[in-house]
């Protein structure tokens, strides 16, 4: 990898596979001296020549020759010549080419025991066109895209499903993944169709931090299918866990018992004890408790186009002359709202603190040479035309939608979210989400929803539906966020109203495990659910607020 540049390696999704993490997966996927071999974006050459390492242990005289590769990137060739030799010459074996445009004619309708590799990463957004094109073409032509994985899938997925066209039957396939797997819609989709060709599935988060050293903190996950059918099954099974490194991954390969099969889409339930998991179902499924989408509409916050410009700090408005009129109150991050609910009153506290909460919208431009007229002219003028959000909007320059959430909900979280009742006309940018009730909720129940979100089921709740980022945050999109299950039962509703200053002078000083534990202790009381089972759903959240952080260099 030192050949190539940041922007080089991003460009080509590629961040080479170290050769202790390729020995691992070759010596489980390759099982024969005879087995045939293919790695579509070779790269480096790591797992080429851990196949090497693993076909001589097996008893093959000649490995080099059941190899075969492509890569698009012309490196990987200096790195195949001087790592395999002589290899390098042989046509039909390595190709210099996408393998998303490759058919069997190109390796000379060779079938293979094993697809091995780590597909590069690379966005729908950053693809080439003659990729994106490549990509339609195989959802429009290959046997197995009968469940589309949807044209907006990164490039490994295509990657993925490509290889289903080249394996002989009971061939077995490993991959080095992106954290993507665990979550997107496209990646479920394409489990489904590894699930209906494969006898078994094991999908395997890796805590040690891979490519650190390359400068990507990218949580890797490992995916293992085996025995390989044209024909679609029935009876196949996916088997979720997690391993802590690589003597962990080892044991996690090899022992299928150290597996336990939980819920085949989320790998978190691998790390919950099957009584939390138990205790969470019958607490969903019951009476007690409702969804966020169920009581309200979750969306992302109003969209300026361009923060930095829309949304100024005090000082920043004085020192532009801006009056009054031309501004409005806004949240402009989550950190900016303290405790359970947020005012007027609380809103000039921020004002003075100098945080950027004031949203730059003038109602109109007609007086001349006005401040906020000579403000805007400032902007350049080629970005303001190409600015897909401007361009959507009536006036570009006002950026106020008009829709004043009930609520606000933390979006990118280190710990727990929190729900933020908005007693004023106050929108928020896209960094937060806005929360809608549904049913004319009467305020006083919505700050019973806001104190009832700190409960130690619904923070638990909240880590299962959400997706954790590299850097160990944890993301809730708005269809996660609707996800989240709270109580909201009428006895529960009504004891958490009569405690809500109570929760919101806490939280406001920063004392939310004390107010968790309050709340925990009132929903415990009035539906006759022992304490311990809370204690229990706490210990579980923040095992996977843990987990988050594992094989980062800083954990907390």
């Amino acid at each position: 990898m030192s050949t190539h540049s940041k922007a080089e390696r991003k460009a080509l999704g590629a961040y080479y596979t170290p050769n202790n993490l390729s020995q691992v997966l070759c010596d489980w996927a390759i099982r024969a001296p005879d087995e045939v071999v293919l790695e579509p974006s070779f790269g480096g050459c790591g797992f080429l020549e851990t196949s090497v390492n693993t076909l001589r242990l097996l008893g093959c005289e000649a490995p080099n020759n059941q190899l075969y590769g492509a890569d698009i990137d012309l490196k990987a060739f200096d790195f195949l010549f001087d790592k395999l030799g002589k290899i390098a010459s042989i046509s039909n074996r390595f190709i210099c080419k996408d393998f998303i445009q490759t058919t069997t004619q190109d390796f000379g309708c060779v079938e293979f025991d094993v697809v091995i590799g780590n597909p590069p990463y690379v966005s729908m957004h950053n693809m080439s066109e003659h990729q994106r094109a490549s990509c339609k073409k195989i959802l429009r032509e290959s046997p197995y895209a009968d469940e589309t994985i949807g044209s907006n899938a990164s490039l490994w997925a295509f990657f993925l499903l490509h290889s289903l066209s080249f394996l002989k039957r009971n061939a077995r396939v490993a991959w080095v993944l992106p954290s993507s797997v665990l979550h997107a819609d496209y990646a479920k989709a394409l489990l489904s169709i590894y699930k209906k060709h494969f006898k078994s599935l094991k999908v395997i988060k890796l805590n040690q931090r891979f490519f650190q050293s390359s400068g990507a903190d990218e949580i890797s996950v490992v995916l293992l299918a085996d025995g390989f059918n044209n024909q679609p099954r029935d009876n196949s099974i996916i088997q979720y866990s997690v391993a802590e490194d690589l003597s962990s991954l080892k044991e996690k390969v090899t022992v299928s018992s150290e597996l336990q099969q939980f819920f085949p889409e989320n790998y978190k339930y691998s790390l919950m004890t099957s009584a939390v998991i138990t205790v969470m179902n019958r607490l969903e499924q019951s009476h007690l408790t409702q969804r966020m989408g169920e009581i309200s509409n979750v969306v992302i916050g109003m969209v300026t186009g361009d923060n930095k410009k829309f949304v100024l700090s005090e000082k920043e408005t004085n020192d532009l002359n801006l009056e009054q009129r031309d501004l409005r109150p806004v949240i402009g991050r989550f950190s900016q709202l303290k405790g359970i609910i947020h005012t007027p009153a609380r809103h000039n506290r921020i004002v003075q603190e100098g945080h950027k909460c004031l949203l730059v919208c003038p109602e109109n431009l007609q007086v001349k040479n006005s401040s906020v007229r000579s403000y805007l002219a400032k902007f350049d003028r080629n970005k303001r035309k190409t600015n897909r959000t401007f361009a959507k909007r009536v006036n570009w320059y006002y950026p106020d939608d008009g829709r004043y959430p009930d609520g606000f909900l933390s979006y990118m979280l280190d710990k727990g979210p929190r729900l933020v009742i908005n007693t004023s006309k106050i929108n928020c940018t896209n960094s937060i989400h806005r929360v809608f009730f549904k049913n004319n909720m009467s305020y006083a129940e919505k700050k019973a929803i806001a104190v009832s979100f700190l409960s130690s089921y619904s923070q638990l709740s909240a880590e299962l539906v959400g997706r954790s980022y590299g850097s160990g945050v944890l993301k809730l999109e708005p269809t996660a966020a609707k996800n989240i299950s709270i109580f909201t039962s009428a006895k529960v509703i009504k004891a958490l109203s009569h405690i809500t200053s109570k929760i919101d002078v806490l939280v406001t000083e920063g004392l939310l495990e004390e107010a968790q534990k309050i709340v925990d202790n009132i929903i415990c009381e009035v539906e006759n659910i022992p304490l311990n089972v809370f204690d229990e759903l706490n210990k579980c959240a923040y095992m996977l607020r843990q987990d988050r952080y594992q094989g980062l260099s800083r954990n907390s």
